[in-house]
């Protein structure tokens, strides 16, 4: 069954890729736990341009990284209380800004889990989407590392929102300083919940009130069998209040996977209202089969949202997007996985009169590439 508490990265939605169990050192009551993973993709890529990109040429031979490391000292109390901490380090090249992604303190036991600190929401963690064995992830940002739809003239808003994933945030908060809460599983259910003041991160400045707050998750995972058919799924509502004289932004979503005799078929759907320029839905669908070592899916996205620079100038904008991935992936032993995937991913943005000429930004490219995934 899959884990509940999903361990999220910008790859949140990269699914870590394998992260191996945590290798510990003790030291007196404290154990010094770390993990971490280095996944790495080769790809040549085909890309087709609108006029916006047409003096650049992305065809060609690239590589994209994704690594992180995670220090995870606890300690165990001698009422079976655990409390442990979870520092995150961006452990490839620094380009995204980020050096520490997630921080945030556990407190565990018999009554549940909580997470305080910085880190996604309960409906974001509790999500159920389509099966993806591949190492790069339909449900991810990393194939822009290969195709710049996300560099287009304006960019695409990708991160955390309807676009590009159904693991989303509500008005694409992101790691908020938040206080989560995940219940001990009964009979397969779990349920979760999320409170946080305002979208800023750990230490950050405090907002002035000039976007979200009192933003608010919860969710609800299951996962269970029926006469030989694995059952997992997950619903997630959130709400936040906005600035005065605002509209207050929710987002909800669902998923469900069925697996039988090795392969595994789902799919989610998440969606976002109430926002100046980030509304819109998206879904994915999938099949994925398991055989000893190997394992195969066949992946679908699609999404969209309002456009950011269209909005703010009065337009009625949307960008689009579309990605399949077909992929293979052999797992070597419990710490090295190796693939290879084929993607296409389409991407178009929309324009009235007060935006960019129509189809100036669309980006589509065919992506085909190898890859290897270490853990520890």
């Amino acid at each position: 069954m899959k884990n509940t508490l999903l361990c999220t990265t910008a790859l949140a939605l990269t699914g870590l890729a394998g992260a191996a169990n945590a290798a510990e050192v003790s030291a007196g009551a404290v154990n010094m736990g770390f993990s971490g993973y280095y996944t790495t993709n080769i790809a040549i890529t085909s890309v087709d341009t609108g006029t916006g990109l047409a003096l650049a040429d992305f065809d060609g031979l690239d590589v994209q990284t994704n690594a992180e490391i995670f220090f995870k000292p606890s300690i165990t109390l001698d009422n079976g209380i655990k409390i442990g901490v979870d520092i995150q380090l961006e452990a490839g090249s620094n380009t995204n800004g980020d050096q520490i992604d997630e921080a945030y303190m556990t407190v565990s036991g018999d009554f549940g889990k909580f997470i305080i600190g910085s880190e996604n929401s309960a409906g974001y963690k509790m999500t159920v989407a389509a099966p993806d064995h591949s190492l790069i992830f339909a449900q991810s940002s990393s194939l822009t590392a290969f195709v710049p739809y996300s560099s287009a003239v304006s960019g695409a808003d990708l991160f955390r929102g309807t676009l590009g994933s159904t693991y989303i945030e509500n008005a694409r908060n992101n790691d908020a300083a938040r206080i989560s809460y995940f219940s001990p599983r009964f009979a397969g259910l779990q349920l979760g919940a999320s409170y946080a003041r305002d979208a800023g991160q750990t230490n950050g400045p405090v907002n002035n009130n000039t976007t979200l707050t009192d933003i608010v998750d919860i969710a609800a995972n299951y996962g269970g069998s029926f006469g030989g058919m694995d059952v997992d799924a997950s619903a997630r509502w959130g709400t936040a209040s906005a600035p005065a004289g605002g509209v207050d932004p929710e987002v909800w979503g669902f998923g469900l996977n069925l697996g039988f005799g090795g392969f595994t078929i789902g799919g989610s759907f998440a969606e976002q209202d109430g926002t100046a320029a980030q509304d819109g839905h998206s879904f994915d669908v999938g099949i994925g089969y398991s055989d000893g070592p190997m394992s195969y899916s066949l992946t679908f996205f699609s999404g969209e949202n309002i456009d950011n620079e269209n909005v703010a100038l009065g337009g009625a904008a949307k960008e689009e997007l579309e990605t399949i991935v077909l992929a293979v992936k052999y797992t070597v032993n419990s710490n090295f996985k190796v693939g290879a995937f084929i993607a296409n991913t389409d991407f178009t943005e929309t324009f009235d009169n007060a935006g960019t000429a129509l189809g100036a930004e669309n980006v589509e490219g065919t992506v085909l590439g190898v890859g290897a995934s270490f853990s520890f």
